[in-house]
């Protein structure tokens, strides 16, 4: 099967409101030798406030990004053909899972696009963070790695590039992806079989039937720049997420095993605890309990112990069917609390529900009509969401095409979200102006006349953003 590893650079860290301006791919075969690969840079998005200190990371100007001919709606068309050309694969990113496919998806969501490409139609998706820290724990020896100020080992890639003598432009998304390639290489030489269990994590199907099909099994996780570690037996699954719910079996379940509904509950929710979720479709770091022997964190007379407690547990239905209503209950109450509170369409993708038949329909025809008929397909999304979103990319392509009223309803959201003083999720112009000021003091007492000019090219920027949407406040 074919890989395809990816990185992007963004203007920020939220990932529902920051934007895609830098992306990066290469599809490799199964000996991860280079098939193709794709590259580009976009301009920013007409109304968003980039962060400044994200530009300075990752060395994007200002003056660059806002006069690319390139938008971010064509970019985005652009990755999902480069994907769809080259699927099957497994995905690869590092530390992808948990932020740049994050900020892939809600792309992907707010240009009107499919979401889940890289776990669909025989694609499965991967994370080369989980399987260096795997490889780390199972063989130290497998991977070199570098010592942080707290004493632990740095996963950070620019760090680990550094400690096996690897090339890298940091904070560059080919620079990044050709740097995760290289350290996937060390990994499937020197310690295969990590690499192998790691390839069959990559899809909930597989790590369903990995569950099923091992009376327990070992857990890693890193948290808190530690390796923790459990040996578990799949119990049943989420109500309502679908998450693999496991216990924990280096504690005694007798005590718990005949608790009635009320204490169970309250147990649940108290130390050690006892039961685990597997986030299947995350790529876990799963093992078989012979990669526990080869490490010596199970004894024998331990392993003779875990298969007793497993056959009292799978033996006791009505302990599982407890668990089962105690999760749904819990699940209830934080809807509740939800329910309370505004959802906005860029935060909605897994709030709001799927889209319908007739507005897939309709998303698909609107990328293949031209931008004169791209309106009166946007009129007709029976989600408002989807409506919107149409709206806003005709706002940002071709504004023309947009009725003067729907313009300036836009045109307003955004001046009221950018120039507001409230502590909101997206970046705003207050906060990008505080953001330079403490990053000039910083620069100023360093003498760095680049990265001042670097704030002060971004710094006029803000200034003619903030003279456009200023008296649209009053439309």
């Amino acid at each position: 099967m074919k890989y395809i590893f990816y990185d992007l650079e963004t203007t920020g860290k939220d990932k529902d409101w920051s934007q895609i301006i830098q992306f990066a791919a290469i599809v490799v075969d199964e000996n991860l030798e280079v098939l193709d690969s794709y590259e580009s840079k976009c301009r920013l998005k007409t109304g968003l406030v980039p962060e400044p200190e994200a530009l300075l990371v990752n060395n994007n100007k200002i003056s660059e990004l806002s006069s690319l001919n390139f938008s971010h709606y064509d970019l985005i068309k652009k990755i999902k053909s480069k994907f769809k050309s080259w699927s099957p694969a497994i995905f690869f990113g590092f530390n992808s899972i948990q932020f740049d496919e994050e900020i892939l998806r809600k792309s992907f969501f707010k240009s009107l696009f499919d979401v889940y490409i890289t776990q669909l139609e025989g694609n499965k998706r991967g994370d080369l963070l989980n399987v260096v820290r795997s490889a780390s724990f199972f063989n130290e020896e497998s991977i070199k790695t570098l010592t942080n100020n707290k004493g632990k080992k740095s996963f950070r890639l620019e760090d680990l590039t550094k400690a096996n003598n690897m090339e890298h432009y940091a904070h560059d998304a080919m620079g990044d992806v050709l740097a995760t390639i290289e350290l996937a290489k060390i990994i499937k030489e020197k310690v295969p079989e990590v690499w192998e269990q790691s390839l069959s994590n990559c899809h909930k199907n597989e790590v369903e039937n990995f569950l099923f099909e091992n009376d327990f099994f070992l857990n890693f996780e890193y948290n808190f720049g530690r390796a923790n570690f459990n040996f578990l037996t799949y119990i049943c699954s989420h109500p309502k997420y679908k998450y693999p719910q496991c216990y924990d079996v280096s504690i005694d379940p007798k005590d718990l095993l005949n608790l009635n509904y009320t204490d169970l509950k309250k147990r649940i929710r108290e130390k050690p605890t006892f039961l685990k979720s597997i986030q299947h479709n995350k790529h876990p770091s799963i093992f078989k309990i012979s990669y526990a022997k080869s490490l010596k964190l199970l004894t024998e007379i331990d392993e003779k112990l875990y298969y007793e407690r497993v056959s009292l547990i799978k033996q006791n239905v009505e302990f599982k069917e407890r668990i089962k209503l105690i999760l749904n209950e819990q699940f209830e109450e934080k809807e509740e609390i939800k329910s309370q509170v505004d959802v906005l369409a860029e935060e909605s993708l897994y709030k709001g529900g799927f889209p319908s038949y007739k507005d897939k329909l309709l998303m698909k025809k609107f990328h293949e009509v031209s931008w004169e008929e791209k309106f009166n397909i946007s009129d007709q999304f029976e989600d408002e969401r989807f409506k919107y979103f149409a709206y806003k990319i005709l706002y940002e392509e071709a504004p023309e095409m947009l009725p003067k009223l729907v313009f300036n309803n836009i045109h307003k959201t955004i001046a009221n979200q950018i120039l507001t003083l409230e502590d909101v999720n997206w970046f705003t112009l207050p906060k990008a102006y505080k953001q330079i000021d403490d990053l000039r003091e910083k620069f100023k007492h360093e003498n760095d006349e680049e990265k001042l000019k670097f704030l002060s090219e971004i710094n006029d920027f803000l200034e003619k953003m903030q003279t456009i949407y200023e008296p649209a406040t009053n439309l």
